[in-house]
């Protein structure tokens, strides 16, 4: 009997997008699906890496580029959104072709609006209902657009919980829902899976591990910093560049590593090690850091407003500590995370018996 067959796509806008299909994808590879996935180049290899039974299709992805200056991100995205629109169009033409080659039976989109097909149960996951516009003026409006669009989809899961007892706040936990059918997943973390017990012990704790992502160059900007800020204070740490094609980016000295990316075994390992996690705060990667209990420092890309939102919101529930980027100092961040009360954010993990459900109810 052949197996049913699923083809998803993550949008590369960031590698949180890429991570979080991880456990989803191993989950349908549980379920007996036969995985097809459509990226290319840093999402690719992580992929690759977790998913060696996968097919892969190369998919360019927007390649969306951002500012250097936070405050121009809203007129350097203004000007990329033809190539945007581009991307969507060329994502759906794309598909179509490989629809009548591969026949699929379900099509899964993480963000990306022009993968779904017409005549196959299509899903968009998204944890932004509400998507926050540079302008708040703008956010209604363009919710109205992103629902009409939403039509075109069969259902819309959402990684995280309904309710009051949430991590996004008010990006996925809108009043106003769309008409398609909605999932609230739970956390999807790939990292969960990684037993304390399956991790070597007793390793030489640092004082901070620093997790990097998302576009360039503010990438690039954030890990000079934390590389070139813990160095001068001689501080025992750990970067990881979120560049895993970039083999030159391994650098090494008497206190510091600096990775250019590493396995979810080895990145749980340093994690362990750390007594302070310093990271972007981006939604996947909150999710993922929660079950290890961590300090968290939150330094949201500048401009990204889905980031300082999330900031903002986990700063006042105490589950972590949020910094810009313009005046950040480690020095005074790591005084003022040891003297932080942390509260441990909710977790309630993602389930592969849902998954079932939720996959039986595409095909009704």
């Amino acid at each position: 009997m052949n197996k049913a067959k699923i083809c998803i796509s993550p949008i590369d806008w960031g590698l949180g997008h890429a991570t979080r299909c991880i456990p989803l994808i191993q989950a349908l590879e549980k379920l007996n699906y036969q995985i097809y996935i459509a990226t290319e180049g840093y999402h690719e290899a992580i992929l690759r890496e977790a998913l060696p039974n996968a097919h892969f299709l190369h998919l360019r992805g927007y390649r969306i580029k951002y500012a250097k200056i936070g405050a121009l991100l809203p007129l350097a995205i203004f000007f990329q959104i033809p190539q945007i629109i581009y991307s969507i169009y060329y994502e759906y033409r794309w598909l179509q072709k490989k629809q009548k080659e591969f026949q699929f039976d379900i099509i899964i989109s993480d963000n990306r609006f022009g993968f779904y097909h017409k005549n196959v149960p299509s899903v968009f996951i998204t944890h932004q209902l509400n998507f926050q516009m540079p302008y708040a003026w703008a956010t209604p409006g363009f919710q109205k657009i992103q629902y009409a669009w939403f039509k075109r989809f069969s259902a819309c899961w959402i990684p995280d919980m309904e309710g009051e007892n949430n991590l996004s706040g008010i990006l996925a936990n809108t009043k106003l829902k769309p008409t398609i059918p909605i999932w609230y997943m739970g956390c999807l973390s790939r990292l969960k899976q990684y037993e304390p017990k399956d991790i070597a012990t007793h390793q030489e704790p640092i004082t901070f591990l620093g997790i990097v992502s998302g576009p360039e160059p503010q990438r690039t900007l954030l890990e000079n910093l934390l590389w070139s800020k813990g160095n001068q204070l001689q501080l025992k740490f750990t970067v990881v560049a979120g560049t895993p094609k970039v083999k030159e980016a391994f650098e090494q000295n008497n206190n510091a590593t600096k990775y250019p990316h590493l396995s979810g075994a080895d990145l749980v390992k340093e994690i362990n090690r750390a007594e302070y996690i310093i990271c972007r705060g981006g939604y996947t990667t909150l999710m993922e850091l929660i079950p290890f209990e961590k300090k968290l420092i939150l330094i949201p890309t500048p401009g990204q407003t889905e980031q300082i939102l999330l900031g903002k919101i986990w700063q006042e529930k105490k589950w972590a500590l949020c910094y810009d980027q313009s005046d950040f100092k480690l020095s005074v961040a790591l005084n003022e995370a040891s003297q932080f009360n942390y509260i441990k954010p909710p977790f309630t993990n993602f389930s592969i018996e849902a998954l079932e459900t939720a996959l039986k109810q595409l095909t009704l």
